[in-house]
């Protein structure tokens, strides 16, 4: 789905829009999620959208695709990764590449996830299939979603401030964000801080 696209979307059906792309693009469909929540934060900027509203949609979108990827985790193991995963934009880098910060990180991935590239998409459905129960799951990736939410709709709107209606530059200023903060080690840092309190699956 292109940036132009998402952009009709959103300020067409508001907040029912977005709650759905955040849905289908964490599942794995080909959407911007991450650029999505920006994209809202700049539309709160110009008060086409609020803020609170913005950000308690965009938490509750992501915790509800998480929740949707995590079923189908549980119920058919990897099967759906190896078997769909090119049609939901997961070759099997990345399903390799973020299985091993699963299992590296355990549930703190789910926490730090958001922020990584290639990991956020697949976070659900690893915890399904490796079997951590349902609320220990809920309890780390439901706070995961809400930060990430902040986070991503409060640069936004600061980016409002800023910069003009172009999107190209919303990708390149969301990319420049998301190198710093994954370059910068942070991600990594925290999960290996926050290992300290381990919850180990069922």
């Amino acid at each position: 789905m292109t940036e132009e696209a998402v952009v009709q979307w959103v300020t067409t059906y508001g907040y029912f829009g977005m709650f759905g792309l955040l849905i289908f693009g964490i599942i794995g469909l080909p959407i911007p999620d991450e650029w999505l929540l920006v994209l809202s934060g700049y539309l709160v900027f110009h008060n086409v959208l609020a803020y609170l509203p913005t950000v308690a949609v965009a938490a509750i979108g992501s915790a509800t695709g998480l929740t949707i990827s995590y079923v189908l985790g549980r119920t058919s193991g990897a099967y759906v990764l190896r078997r769909y995963g090119r049609w939901l934009s997961l070759d099997e880098a990345k399903i390799v590449y973020a299985q091993k910060r699963f299992e590296r990180f355990g549930c703190w991935m789910l926490v730090v996830g958001p922020f990584v590239p290639g990991v956020r998409n697949l976070m659900g459905y690893l915890a399904g299939a490796s079997k951590l129960r349902l609320d220990i799951f809920a309890r780390f990736a439901y706070v995961g979603a809400l930060i990430s939410s902040v986070i991503f709709v409060t640069f936004g709107y600061l980016a409002g401030k800023h910069l003009n209606w172009n999107h190209s530059m919303f990708g390149v200023a969301l990319a420049a964000v998301s190198i710093g903060v994954v370059g910068s080690g942070l991600p990594i840092r925290l999960a290996r801080w926050m290992r300290r309190t381990p919850a180990t699956p069922a």
